[in-house]
Parts: structure tokens; C-alpha cells; sequence
């Protein structure tokens, strides 16, 4: 399970898919975290909890 950033997504597919681990799940969320206020950081993290969790449980997203 590997969360990215929407502009760093296709890198992280790329790279898993060359570490053999096309299988990778991963879930985005908006770009950029660094600089962000804690509160948005928060948000972004609230918007995804849902996929994240049922990514881990192989739930339904």
C-alpha cells in the first residue's frame, strides 16, 4: 500500500511495475504536501481514509 501524489502516480506505478510489484495498491491525493497547512494535510488525508482502508482489506472502495 503506497500513498502518492496525483503528479507523482505515474512514477510510483512505473517504478513498482520495474520492482516487479505491478500488483502495487496505490491511492492518490492532491499534490503538493509539503508546505501545506496541517488542516488541509488532514482533509486530503479524510478524502482517501475510505479507499485506503478498503485497499487493506480488500474491501470495496
Amino acid at each position: 500500500m503506497l500513498v502518492a501524489t496525483g503528479a507523482l502516480r505515474e512514477l510510483a506505478d512505473q517504478t513498482a511495475t520495474d520492482l516487479g510489484l505491478s500488483d502495487l495498491r496505490v491511492v492518490s491525493v492532491a499534490h503538493p504536501i509539503g508546505g501545506v497547512d496541517p488542516d488541509e494535510i488532514r482533509r486530503r488525508a479524510d478524502g482517501v481514509v475510505d479507499e485506503v482502508l478498503a485497499l487493506l482489506t480488500g474491501g470495496a472502495a
